[in-house]
């Protein structure tokens, strides 16, 4: 798949009836106020609905690729969105300041990283404490679209993996028959 092609694809509406992002938004903990990461960001597609839910907070939308950073960033402008701010990041290299943020949201980019726990416990420290880290992901099974089924990673998975990474285990729930969602608090 072309960047062309993943870009069309994740900003489709189709994708919305699949993965609603405002359903999403409903069932985390998030706040006006917060201050939340988008993290693995891709063109923007969670990055713009929460940014408007964030009527008093900031939204940080974090990526490898330049060319996705690009597109958020001319999605947020088109948006009028004045609180979002694009970064670039490395796969853990997370260039916030520790502390600083209420919420984590990472949504398909666990499965992408060779080091998951890694990963997580990168996200951690960029919390306050009892800040919130919601994951969206694959459950293992087969789909015309998605990742392989090898890198997909089952709740039963996710879990211990958080908890490895200092997070304790909230809630879960399907987003669809493919998807499920998962919420981790940082505690102390």
């Amino acid at each position: 798949m072309t960047n062309e092609e993943y870009i069309r694809a994740h900003l489709s509406p189709e994708r919305e009836r699949e993965v609603d992002p405002f359903v999403i938004t409903t069932f985390m903990p998030i706040e006006p106020y917060d201050d939340v990461a988008d993290i693995g960001c891709g063109p923007g597609y969670f990055s713009i609905p929460l940014a408007k839910h964030l009527v008093y907070g900031k939204l940080y939308a974090l990526d490898v690729s330049d060319e996705m950073l690009d597109i958020t960033r001319r999605r947020a402008s088109e948006a009028r969105l004045g609180n979002v701010e694009v970064v670039k990041c490395g796969a853990t290299d997370l260039p916030l300041p520790e502390g600083s943020l209420d919420g984590a949201f990472l949504a398909f980019v666990v499965h992408h990283n060779d080091d998951r726990v890694g990963f997580l416990k990168a996200v951690r420290p960029l919390l306050r404490t009892r800040g919130w880290c919601t994951v969206l992901e694959w459950h293992r099974v087969e789909t015309e679209h998605g990742p392989p089924l090898e890198t997909r990673i089952p709740l039963e998975e996710l879990r211990p993996m958080a908890q490895e990474a200092g997070f304790r285990y909230l809630s879960s729930r399907d987003v669809n028959p493919h998807q499920y969602m998962a919420l981790f608090r940082k505690d102390g």
